[in-house]
């Protein structure tokens, strides 16, 4: 569970840099025998502020349960 935890606070940290995730999407728009045409686009999944916030408290709140369990 603190390795969950861990991971959920370091993506809410990213998202809240970042604003959201970026990817790359390529599309053929021709081929002709071996020649093709190929377009390439930078496009960004948009993640809420409000959606970053709550996994670091989940993964904050995961990681002290751990914690605690493993302390006692």
């Amino acid at each position: 569970m603190r390795i969950a935890g861990g991971v959920l606070v370091f993506l809410g940290f990213v998202g809240l840099w970042f604003g959201g995730v970026p990817y790359r999407k390529t599309d053929n728009l021709a081929q002709i025998g071996g020649l093709k045409m190929q377009v390439t686009e930078r496009r960004e999944l948009p993640l809420p502020p409000l959606v970053s916030g709550f996994a670091i408290l989940v993964g904050t709140a995961l990681w002290m349960s751990a914690g605690r369990k493993g302390g006692a």
